[in-house]
């Protein structure tokens, strides 16, 4: 068999194989920060917009289940999906946000089919896995090709989780697959701009539909991964994508390898160890933004890629420009949902300090993580002429080997879903998808008093 028919093949039996035990508080953690991350971002412009493309209706306090959309599953998971990374506030992994196309193509699949919550993970794990597996094959970051990696490989992986929840045999799951494989599409060129969430929406989306119609029998290549003129190659930045290396889903899973990272920050993941420190600099030594004469920051050449709008003028162009990060963290102390405001971006201390901040960009990646430098670095000039350094910075707060503590993901949680639910209603939500692997299915989730 070749890569297309080994990846049907490991859907077709992840149900009956189960998946390792190790996995199931990554993902109920990963389900539980997205949910939370979705719920804060159901009135963001780019959600309304999509609710409205699709004709969904959002006049609910809270659409859950998403069948309250009034849509179709696929419908629902485009919405859910959009408002799941409207914020950029949902985890990262695999070099892209593997919660914000997962969690709401399970979601909206899971009520169409009544699946229990361990099938629910089952079918995160198979994304996940599937995601690792084709990105794997790839020496170079496809970042740097202008190819969004969430929107690409996020299709096929909703595809892979759909598969799961509908049981598809190996043939239709393939076939599934390889239709996912030419929907797949998304742009570095549209970070900063409601096109971002939207792709990634879109993903999982398409990954629905294309099982729908795997399963009514629409055909497709056989070898659609991994033949010469077939997706991995079509994506690849220079062509040095493996082919023929044995598949080894099921062997060796990358969940317990990679994680999820969860934020801590609404911006671009890129800008995290940076803002990080940053952040150590300033309580460190009690540095006044008045005080900052200016700010270097030495990141990654993919991450100054993705990091584009050097002078923001939005909240949406700030999510994806580092000089915000650092002027967040030394005029505000932070950057949290509060700063993400126009008014906060357009305020004259903001754009008088984003000047002062200067780009550096690191060639060398991290083995780990090749998006990322091995560290990040920033170092401060003072108006007095001191000048400070911070610790090379590997490792964000909230990375998947620096985790959060329950608490801290219990407030993050409360905090995103405050708009949206009581008090009592948000605690037992959190502790029941914390406890997803019990449940019977989406009616015990949603059991709101």
């Amino acid at each position: 068999m070749g890569l297309t028919a080994d990846i049907g093949a490991f859907l077709a039996g992840i149900g009956a194989t189960g998946t390792p035990a190790a996995a199931i508080p990554i993902v109920c953690t990963g389900m539980t920060d997205c949910l939370g991350v979705l719920l804060a971002g159901l009135d963001q412009p780019a959600t309304r917009i999509a609710a409205a493309g699709v004709g969904a209706r959002l006049d609910h306090a809270l659409p859950l289940p998403l069948a309250r959309l009034g849509v179709d599953a696929p419908a629902a998971a485009l919405v859910a999906g959009t408002a799941a990374h409207a914020l950029d506030f949902d985890d990262t992994g695999l070099g892209g946000h593997p919660s914000a196309v997962l969690l709401p193509a399970i979601l909206a699949e899971a009520e169409a089919v009544q699946a229990s919550g361990g099938a629910m993970i089952d079918a995160y794990v198979a994304g996940y896995e599937v995601w690792a597996e084709l990105s794997g094959r790839d020496a170079d970051p496809h970042h740097g090709k202008g190819w969004h990696p969430t929107a690409v490989f996020g299709t096929l992986a909703a595809a892979a989780a759909s598969a799961v929840l509908r049981r598809l045999d190996a043939a239709r799951a393939s076939q599934a697959l390889a239709i996912a494989a030419s929907f797949a599409a998304g742009l570095v060129a549209n970070f900063g701009s409601m096109t971002k969430p939207f792709q990634v929406g879109r993903a999982a989306q398409s990954g629905l539909l294309a099982t729908r119609l795997a399963e009514a029998g629409l055909t497709a290549s056989t070898d659609a991964l991994e033949h010469e003129l077939g997706f991995l190659r079509a994506i690849s930045p220079h062509g040095r994508v493996d082919t023929g290396r044995p598949c080894r889903l099921g062997d060796d899973w990358q969940i317990l390898r990679h994680g999820l990272n969860i934020k801590l920050y609404p911006i671009c993941y890129a800008a995290h160890r940076a803002l990080d420190g940053m952040l150590d600099l300033i309580g460190e030594h009690a540095v006044a933004a008045a005080a900052i004469a200016t700010v270097e920051v030495e990141i990654g050449t993919t991450q100054a890629t993705m990091l584009r709008n050097h002078r923001p003028q939005s909240a949406t162009e700030a999510k994806f420009s580092v000089e915000f990060a650092m002027a967040a963290a030394a005029i505000a102390g932070g950057c949290r949902p509060a700063q993400l405001t126009d008014d906060f971006v357009q305020s004259p201390m903001v754009q008088t300090f984003l000047e002062r901040v200067r780009v550096r960009p690191n060639p060398e990646q991290d083995p780990e993580d090749p998006v990322h430098a091995p560290a990040d670095r920033v170092r401060l000039t003072l108006t007095d002429g001191r000048r400070l350094e911070s610790l090379p910075v590997a490792r964000p707060r909230g990375h998947f080997r620096r985790p959060l503590e329950p608490a801290e993901l219990s407030k993050k949680f409360a905090d995103c879903v405050a708009d949206r639910l009581r008090p009592e209603q948000a605690g037992p939500l959190f502790e029941r998808l914390q406890r997803l692997d019990r449940m019977a299915g989406p009616a015990d989730l949603y059991a709101f008093p």
